[in-house]
């Protein structure tokens, strides 16, 4: 399934026979359609249960036609904000499958998120106080309403992606002085009919996922004892990590082999008495993106350093690439202005993004091909966080997103979103006179 070298420079000559690669849009963003749908295939095949409900994560990727296929495929949609949530809602995925997890959610938000039948989950003691003053006046169908819990199974690799240590900002820490205080909550309010738990993603091992959905149901296990019945449905979460250095997913973070784990460890996962949900999103899209920008230029003066290649792609889309470059790093592979895969006379070279300040690298001591000006940069493994998290800084706009797949053995090119426009971009900076408020 992986995008091999030899199938992108096939993709980059349709990209260049259709002339999406030019100068008013020296970068483009693809995505291949066959690979998602393959990764899906993989999710559905390991959890085939009518009791799970796979949740893709929009922050990973939230365009709309990337969305689209997941919900075509039966999945819902795991929203971080309102906005996520009723982006999902627009695109027809079904308002109990949209699962709305924000950790910071006004009282307004936390209405309409219960109004629009959205599977909302809690983050903490004064949520809970808002939804149940709420409920005190509310008519209608309750949806499911969960509280996250914090498993306190310790960090991964990256802190920052890791929430489930002590001091993480999500959810109500369960520890062994903390779980009859979470227990009353549950009694108090006998509408929090679900529990959540999301341990983090790139970085954390497999054993540290399981290990939260093992604690998670031991919490459960408490609860029914204490509030028979009540719990209906339970989220574990998603965040399975993926690599960045290689070109296929890794064996350790299959599918398959997260669920053989679960069954021995967590085997009340699969007795069917509750509504499972998961929350998957790098995984998934990872590595169906590919980006490509023009070489703009090379510089090579000063001696016994590296060339300088500058490019149309940097900080603007690849924040944490750029920032924490000891993290997050990429594959980078160099084609002609023709499309054909150099190879061979490699050297190291930084690659410099088009931002004004002196840290916009995307990467430096990249081993390529020796570049010249009008190459074709592709960067891998782009599906997911990295369109999601564009930067507007110097107001560069945004790539046009072409998705690809095979059709009767050619590869067919589609357009996602076109290049962002100038009046678009100006949107975001406001009105052009101030508007007087009344």
């Amino acid at each position: 399934m992986c995008c091999c070298f030899q199938k992108m420079e096939y993709v980059i000559k349709k990209v260049l026979e259709k002339n999406l690669l030019n100068d008013d849009q020296p970068s483009v963003e693809l995505f291949d359609v066959d690979y998602l749908n393959g990764r899906l295939d993989s999710l559905l095949e390991a959890f085939p249960e009518p009791f799970f409900e796979h949740a893709m994560a929009v922050k990973a990727n939230p365009l709309r036609c990337v969305m689209g296929i997941a919900r075509d495929r039966g999945l819902g949609a795991e929203c971080a904000s309102l906005q996520e949530a009723k982006h999902a809602l627009s695109l027809g995925f079904a308002a109990a499958k949209v699962v709305y997890d924000s950790p910071v959610k006004t009282v307004k938000e936390l209405r309409e998120a219960i109004d629009l039948g959205f599977h909302t989950n809690l983050d903490n003691e004064l949520e809970i106080q808002q939804v149940a003053d709420y409920l005190k006046e509310y008519q209608g169908e309750l949806p499911v309403i969960g509280l996250r819990i914090n498993p306190v199974v310790g960090a991964g690799d990256i802190a920052m992606m890791s929430t489930a240590a002590k001091q993480s900002k999500f959810g109500l820490p369960l520890l062994e002085d903390t779980q009859d205080r979470i227990g009353k909550i549950f009694k108090d309010n006998s509408w929090l009919t679900g529990v959540h738990i999301h341990v983090g993603s790139q970085g954390v091992p497999v054993d540290k996922f399981v290990a939260g959905c093992e604690r998670l149901f031991q919490f459960v296990e408490y609860l029914e004892a204490l509030v028979p019945g009540q719990i209906k449905t339970v989220d574990i979460g998603g965040g399975l990590s993926t690599s960045y250095t290689e070109d296929k997913e890794p064996e350790e973070f299959t599918y398959q082999l997260y669920r053989t784990y679960l069954q021995e460890r967590v085997p009340m996962i699969f007795s069917g008495k509750y509504r499972i949900v998961t929350e998957f999103g790098r995984s998934l899209f990872l590595k169906a993106g590919t980006s490509l920008t023009r070489v703009q230029s090379v510089k090579e003066w000063i001696e016994d350093q590296n060339p300088i290649i500058l490019t149309h792609l940097g900080t603007n889309q690849f924040p944490r690439e750029v920032y924490l470059p000891h993290i997050w790093r990429h594959r980078f592979s160099l084609y002609t202005a023709d499309g054909d895969k150099k190879e061979g006379n490699e050297i190291n070279v930084d690659i410099g993004g088009p931002l004004c300040f002196q840290g916009d690298y995307l990467a430096k001591e990249v081993l390529l091909s020796h570049p010249t000006a009008g190459d074709i940069l592709a960067v891998h493994d782009t599906g997911a966080y990295t369109m999601s998290m564009y930067c507007r800084f110097n107001s560069i706009l945004a790539s046009g997103i072409y998705g690809y797949k095979k059709i009767n053995g050619e590869i067919e090119l589609e357009c996602f979103k076109p290049r962002e426009t100038f009046e678009e971009c100006m949107q975001f900076w406001g009105f052009n006179k101030p508007n007087q408020i009344n």
